[in-house]
């Protein structure tokens, strides 16, 4: 089991002395993977006491471990001495800047980017278009393992309960492989790999069995059957791990609609054949599977006198949930709140993508993390231009756009993400993500970014006492109008008082949005009222190839209307 104990007397220079030399033959990601749990954690505290310290030595470490590559040789890593250096020698960048070294890695090219072979690739979720293969070197890997580690020995320390002598937990993920190039090299998931990556003891506590989570090609309803079949068969489920909890609010809800095959399964000890699998598949889960007939019959039981399967009767020790909580998966948590108990804990998962894992949650209930600084060389940009800011130079109540320098072939590069500094411990930056920095509407003179548009819906619903599920919004370009996409919690919501709500605060907020609306160059916005589910049925509608709910986000700025059949009610048409 994990222990640490925090009050422990380590030296904090002893602690840091070994990542900070210079002359350290090993990387500064190899240092930290071979100390002990305990040791890591403080070390971790440690770092940000002295981010600006920690943040110096790390580009250093990158730059040296680039410094052979191609792109380190063309732009003379082993001259740059300081930050002033590299920002000097090189520029922000995006992803169209790697294509061609990309091309070059995927045939199995080394140094390329980086010192040495390729590690993996990582594909995008494609969110923001055709999935992109992010490139991934072996010190790269390290420092995902390395934060997916501290984020679950943090999250264990937060919800000590989990390790509970015969406790489980559903982890929700993506294969940790799933395709190859031409050149031989492993493309996966980011989820996959943070799974793979969990502390040992946690690894033994997943109700699913590796070979579920390792299996490839599996449809997305063979995937959600089995991962209910399974989860609903372990009465001692304790909490669910996963990145994006609308797949866990769908399971939920598929769970009771296949109430009957999956009792049958649990019962008989075997996998319906109506789920499309592989046999080599089948037939090594049946092997493992044994009939349990009393944990059908308290099912059943539980199904018929509640006219379903509610998570606080068929688990009843369920007690965590982490996730994304931050942004627009905030109104996703708040709706899975509603099917839990009340002492359900919410512990976010942090902050990352395809290019990397950012930030480490340390609170619970808090959706915001210190940076990851011992993994990345940050660099923050300021709404509205400017110059770029390190970890320590930042404000608190401030919106940054981010840049990161990585071990694996990313210099400089621009996530075009908005994160927002929700405090600072030490003058580290604690840091959320709110939006992308192209999600933001565009109408004649008024722009506005997701993060606006969400709080002008947080106040109107205040107001009006109106839960909002889930929101988009449609410039009407021809009619120079906004029309909100709502889907409300109530279906007494009035429409009309909140349409009106809505519109003076937007007036009261943006100055271009009330000069438009009084000099009546913009129509009054308009809200339409969707049907319950209307989100889910999004998700489900919306998953790209190859992907499922888990890698699925859903836009807030959209350019078509929804179907007729989907509205309730709109002063435009009614479905």
């Amino acid at each position: 089991m994990i222990g640490i104990n925090m009050n422990k007397d380590f030296k904090q220079a002893e602690i840091l002395g070994g990542i900070f030399s210079a002359n350290a033959q090993k990387s500064i990601p190899e240092t930290l993977k071979e100390m002990p749990n305990e040791k890591l954690i403080q070390s971790f505290f440690a770092m940000k006491k002295n981010p600006e310290e920690m943040q110096n030595a790390v580009l250093q470490d990158i730059l040296k471990h680039a410094q052979k590559s191609e792109f380190g040789q063309k732009m003379g890593f082993s001259e740059i001495k300081s930050v002033d250096d590299f920002k000097k020698k090189v520029p922000i960048s995006s992803f169209d800047d790697y294509q061609s070294y990309i091309e070059k890695l995927k045939t199995g090219e080394s140094d390329i980017l980086f010192n040495g072979e390729m590690a993996s690739f990582i594909a995008t979720s494609g969110s923001s278009g055709v999935p992109k293969l992010i490139p991934e070197s072996k010190n790269g890997e390290l420092v995902k393992g390395l934060v997916s580690q501290i984020r679950a020995i943090l999250l264990l320390m937060m919800a000590p309960e989990v390790m509970a002598p015969g406790k489980k937990v559903l982890a929700i993920a993506n294969p940790s492989e799933y395709a190859k190039t031409e050149g031989g090299i492993g493309i996966g998931s980011a989820s996959g790999q943070a799974a793979k990556d969990l502390p040992l003891e946690l690894q033994k506590k997943m109700v699913l069995p590796v070979e579920l989570i390792m299996a490839k090609d599996l449809s997305n309803e063979a995937t959600d059957y089995l991962t209910i079949r399974y989860a609903l068969e372990e009465k001692n489920l304790a909490g669910v791990v996963c990145s994006n909890i609308a797949h866990f609010n769908i399971l939920l809800k598929k769970m009771n609609q296949w109430t009957d095959d999956l009792l049958e399964d649990i019962k008989t000890g075997q996998i319906n054949s109506k789920i499309s699998i592989n046999e080599g598949l089948r037939n090594s889960l049946v092997a493992k599977l044994q009939p349990n007939p009393e944990r059908a019959e308290e099912l059943k039981e539980i199904f018929k006198k509640n006219k379903c399967l509610d998570v606080s009767y068929i688990w009843p020790d369920f007690s965590v949930v982490s996730c994304w909580m931050s942004s627009t998966a905030q109104r996703i948590v708040n709706d899975v709140k509603k099917r839990l108990s009340k002492n359900v804990k919410f512990l976010e998962w942090g902050y990352g993508a395809s290019e990397g894992k950012f930030n480490i949650p340390d609170k619970a209930q808090d959706p915001a993390g210190l940076c990851a600084l011992f993994g990345y060389f940050y660099e923050f940009l300021p709404i509205g231009g400017g110059q770029t800011l390190q970890a320590h130079e930042l404000k608190q109540g401030e919106y940054y756009e981010l840049i990161i320098t990585s071990y694996s072939g990313l210099y400089r590069y621009n996530m075009k993400d908005i994160v927002y500094v929700e405090e600072l411990d030490n003058q580290s930056p604690r840091i959320v993500f709110v939006c992308k920095s192209s999600e933001k509407l565009k109408l004649d003179d008024l722009e506005l970014m997701v993060y606006e548009i969400e709080e002008t819906i947080k106040k109107a619903s205040e107001q009006q006492n109106e839960e909002v599920r889930f929101y988009q919004v449609l410039v009407d370009v021809i009619n120079s109008k906004l029309v909100f996409i709502v889907e409300p919690f109530s279906d007494r919501i009035q429409r009309e008082s909140f349409e009106l709500t809505l519109e003076n605060i937007l007036m009261s907020q943006n100055s271009v949005y009330e000069i438009k609306r009084r000099s009546k160059e913009f129509a009054p916005l308009e809200i339409m009222i969707m049907k319950d589910g209307y989100r889910d049925s999004l998700f489900t509608r919306t998953v790209l190839p190859g992907k499922n709910v888990n890698q699925t986000k859903l836009k807030t700025i959209v350019n078509e209307l929804p179907e007729n059949d989907q509205i309730l009610n709109w002063a435009g048409g009614k479905g």
